[in-house]
């Protein structure tokens, strides 16, 4: 995954006017709860799950979504080809555990569909007695050897003849018509066809459902850096979103009518902008009596993510490697003409050689994609404290799971500091939080390196 994107190599060839001086010419459950201690090129894939009735039968859906971009493919005769394999098992304490062991096969025609983020799904039945369980999937790239683990826990409620709804899924039309599953942390923006899914059984004729669609409040900042000040745990920084504070985005009822045992109730949404959102299904009996909710968090991107694809997306990573005040040109650009300018600038005022300028962009922005994939939460991943420190230094040599977070090490040399510590400050094992946040400590003892590493980008040195 370290080829060049087209929208970024499109990007890079306008970098041809690069001189090295200013006036060189002009020239993109817990959503993450699954998720273990980052390891270094393990496949990303999706595992999610829902308890529902099928054929009077109680069980769990299990989706599992792989992006072909987390993949390793191989040209075969007449197509690019990569092969999954899947070990899924549910367990129940002191039960039989009860698994599946798919396989799949991607084959695609072009690069540029091999480096696809949209997921391809794949849905596994568990018809199981009601209970606590314990979901866990992993995925192994047969090309590459490489696996990846996720795990969820969930209950399958005994059936008591009361009405009630099942766990919230989202759904929306394929490119070829298709319905397939939308993945919660990486909602398309403006889908216009995006409904929420939930199961409801035992509902009384005549019984509404209400959806309510609110925007959650988020830290949307880039993180700080290394040798600043660690955000306090009850900051919006540390803690991730604030549920308690929200605005309301739709609002809309639907009745139900000569309703079966179990019925699927189908709620578009709107076409929604990036940010966190939470989708609630109320169901209410005839006179008013609420008789059960089910919710869901959701976090809506920008339709190319996690690529970066255009020139105002290249300027917010700049950050990390920007003294102050040289991110004004580019904030205020007027227009693209303007602001391509100002981005060439900034690249060539340190380097002569347009060709180790070029390359050196490249692989900034290879970082920052990687970052997203590998790092997203509520924001987007390079804006993390963990996507961060793998744009600055690439991927860790080792990689420690804490009781309190995760213990990065780096070979870096030359006397600097190369171990940083990440406390969980969301998502601990004791707290009900939508996401994991792991934040790091900084420390004064970065100075140094931080402003070494910011030197040897802007100098064509990549760490």
């Amino acid at each position: 995954m370290t080829s060049c994107r087209l929208g970024l190599c499109a990007l890079l060839a306008g970098l041809a006017g690069l001189a090295g001086c200013a006036g060189s010419g002009p020239a993109r459950p817990p959503l993450d709860a699954g998720a273990a201690a980052y390891r270094a090129g393990e496949p990303v894939f999706v595992l999610d799950a829902v308890a529902s009735v099928r054929d009077d039968a109680p069980g769990l859906d299990v989706y599992l979504g792989v992006p072909p971009a987390s993949l390793v493919f191989r040209q075969t005769a007449d197509s690019l080809t990569a092969v999954a394999g899947w070990i899924v098992t549910v367990e129940q304490e002191g039960g039989a555990p009860r698994s599946a062991s798919p396989r799949d096969t991607f084959r695609v025609g072009t690069s540029d569909a091999a480096r696809s983020a949209v997921p391809e799904w794949r849905v596994e039945r568990f018809d199981v007695p009601p209970g606590e369980y314990v979901v866990r999937a992993v995925l192994e790239d047969l090309t590459s050897d490489r696996t990846a683990e996720r795990r969820l826990d969930l209950r399958v409620p005994p059936p008591s003849g009361a009405p009630a709804l099942g766990g919230l899924r989202l759904e929306a039309e394929a490119v070829d018509g298709a319905v397939d599953p939308v993945d919660a942390s990486s909602v398309p923006a403006g889908l216009d066809s995006l409904r929420a899914i939930v199961q409801a059984t035992g509902v009384p004729d005549g019984a509404t459902t209400e959806l309510s669609v609110v925007r959650v409040r988020a830290d949307d900042e880039p993180a700080q850096r290394l040798d600043g000040l660690t955000p306090n745990q009850a900051s919006l920084a540390a803690r991730g979103v604030d549920l308690s504070d929200v605005d309301t985005v739709q609002a809309v009822r639907q009745t139900i009518l000569n309703p079966s045992e179990a019925l699927d109730v189908e709620a578009p949404l709107p076409a929604l902008g990036p940010g966190v959102y939470r989708a609630r299904v109320r169901l209410v009996a005839p006179d008013g009596t609420p008789l059960d909710e089910s919710d869901r968090l959701f976090v809506v991107r920008r339709r190319d993510y996690p690529l970066v694809t255009r020139l105002g997306d290249l300027v917010g990573p700049l950050v990390y490697v920007a003294t102050p005040g040289e991110l004004d040109p580019l904030v205020e650009a007027e227009d693209p003409e303007a602001l391509r300018r100002a981005f060439d600038r900034f690249w060539g005022e340190e380097m002569d050689d347009r060709r180790l300028a070029a390359a050196t962009v490249r692989a900034y922005y290879e970082r920052v994609e990687e970052a997203n994939r590998l790092f997203a939460t509520y924001k987007d991943g390079w804006k993390t404290d963990p996507g961060m420190l793998y744009v600055l230094l690439g991927a860790p040599r080792y990689v420690e799971a804490t009781p309190t977070g995760e213990r990065w090490s780096y070979a870096i040399g030359g006397g600097q500091p190369s171990v940083f510590v990440f406390e969980r400050t969301a998502g601990r094992i004791y707290e009900n939080a939508p996401f994991r946040v792991l934040t790091l400590e900084r420390s004064r003892v970065y100075h140094d390196l931080f402003r070494r590493l910011q030197r040897q980008w802007r100098t064509g040195i990549v760490p």
